[in-house]
């Protein structure tokens, strides 16, 4: 088993190759004891929830969730949630991160805690939900919740296994690899600036528009989410500082039937030559308008709780460069965001 860091900061570790076991299950274990405090910050889980060594995640159950009377069975998490340590800079002073060792596995782990709840699907003759992902690959990702790069600061074993469906919904290709791997590449600078910052993110439905799947028939209908959320918190002496955004996933059938994103976005291999730069503050929203929108509730243990979910920032923390990996795992080598004055 490769080392576990237990410092307040992170230590880069050194660059090995780490294949992922391609095993039908994880043989890695879920929980390997950290003094990380993954559910410090998380809302209240339902019935169906999991530790794992880089995140805590709660999945949604069969419940009522639009209102209509029926259950309803989505394959998605509920949250994922989890506390990103800062990495320690080098003899440099740089903030490299860890050399991305691991090669991830091409099918996703299956959960055996979920198989009851896949069960409770009729007309399903293949219940494997990668499979549901698999045909619409090129259209639609595995999109992590819990980013295995993040999960990689802690251990290549912890990194493999954020490869399973506890941490992962319907996401859109360009919005995955453009401006969410962007804001995923900001809170790893932002976790080195202000040594750790804890992350709680999740899907968003609403119950307005057309619940649309991926899948082929006979294949486990996974709900396609109509936005996705991200919270970032920081604490400090003097309080909490968080910043909330919500990045919206419109989506329709097209002209074969088939679930298609109605949004386009710009990917980071794209972004260079198209002189585009990532800007997050269009998606800035206060928590409150993220407990609208997902029935979840934040910081119910707070005295200043109403205080935080009301407050909506207007721009993201400062985070200078050089809190930016150096190398070129950053998001079209953007390593910055622009601020008010810009």
């Amino acid at each position: 088993m490769t080392a576990i860091l237990f410092a307040g900061f992170s230590s880069p570790a050194m660059a090995q190759s780490f294949p992922c076991s391609g095993a039908a299950v994880s043989p890695y274990p879920a929980l390997v004891a950290t003094d990380h405090d993954h559910r410090r910050l998380a809302p209240k889980a339902g019935v169906l929830s999991k530790a794992f060594t880089a995140f805590f995640a709660a999945f949604d159950d069969a419940d009522d969730d639009d209102g209509n009377g029926e259950r309803d069975v989505r394959l998605n998490p509920e949250f994922v949630a989890y506390e990103l340590r800062g990495l320690a800079p080098n003899a440099d002073g740089d903030y490299a991160e860890p050399r991305i060792s691991i090669e991830r596995p091409s099918r996703w782990y299956t959960s055996p805690e979920l198989v009851p709840l896949v069960d409770t699907i009729e007309g399903v003759t293949n219940r494997r939900i990668d499979d549901s992902y698999r045909g619409a690959g090129t259209v639609w990702n595995r999109g992590h919740l819990a980013m295995s790069d993040h999960a990689q600061r802690i251990s290549a074993e912890a990194s493999c296994n954020t490869h399973n469906f506890w941490n992962a919904s319907p996401q859109a290709a360009d919005l995955n690899q453009g401006p969410w791997m962007h804001l995923e590449n900001y809170s790893a600078a932002a976790s080195n600036k202000y040594r750790s910052i804890w992350v709680i993110t999740g899907p968003i439905f609403d119950p307005a528009t057309p619940r649309l799947s991926i899948g082929d028939a006979g294949e486990l209908p996974v709900e396609i989410p109509d936005a996705f959320f991200k919270i970032l918190v920081h604490e400090s002496p003097s309080g909490i500082d968080t910043l909330a955004f919500i990045f919206e996933q419109p989506n329709a059938l097209d002209g074969q039937g088939k679930p298609v994103p109605t949004a386009t976005w710009v990917s980071c291999s794209r972004a260079n030559a198209l002189g585009h730069v990532y800007d997050h503050r269009p998606q800035l929203v206060s928590i409150a308008q993220i407990e609208q929108r997902t029935n979840l509730r934040f910081f119910s243990d707070r005295a200043d709780r109403q205080q935080l979910i009301d407050a909506r920032a207007t721009a993201l923390w400062p985070v200078e460069t050089r809190y930016w990996d150096p190398g070129n795992a950053v998001c079209a080598r953007q390593r910055g965001h622009p601020s008010s004055a810009d």
